[in-house]
């Protein structure tokens, strides 16, 4: 994957150093993508309509677990209608249907556009939100 060497540092320091997985009560929800082995658990602690922690932890690929750190520090203290908009931005931005300059005032999830080129990898960077908004459903 050709990737701008600034945002393999960010993919690697997210990787290396994954933020929030930690143990937290709230509703939860474990995501796996079979076709790579990626799997991963969100537990998100809501109080009212607002995301108070989150919790995301992962066992895969940098791709997978960059993007679960990334997304649990960028979501966490939205509310929920925010966050539901937000991941469906994210989804469409990964899978190229919106301009690369998409987030350009959000550094890291530009760092994840790489995987706009390889389909396979694409999977890997959504599954963290597409379990989020799992974890969401069960909150209605």
């Amino acid at each position: 994957m050709n990737i701008d060497p600034i945002y393999q540092e960010v993919i690697l320091d997210h990787y290396k150093n994954p933020r929030n997985c930690k143990d937290i009560e709230g509703i939860s929800e474990k995501g796996h993508n079979a076709s790579c082995g990626d799997k991963v658990e969100v537990i998100a602690k809501i109080e009212g309509d607002k995301i108070e922690d989150l919790s995301v932890c992962t066992k895969g690929c940098a791709i997978c677990t960059a993007s679960g750190s990334i997304m649990s520090e960028k979501v966490k203290g939205m509310n929920v209608k925010e966050v539901e908009e937000f991941i469906e931005k994210v989804k469409k931005y990964l899978k190229g249907e919106l301009p690369e300059d998409e987030f350009k005032d959000i550094f890291e999830l530009q760092a994840l556009s790489g995987v706009r080129k390889l389909p396979v990898r694409i999977k890997c960077a959504l599954l963290p939100w597409i379990t989020l908004e799992n974890t969401l459903k069960q909150n209605k």
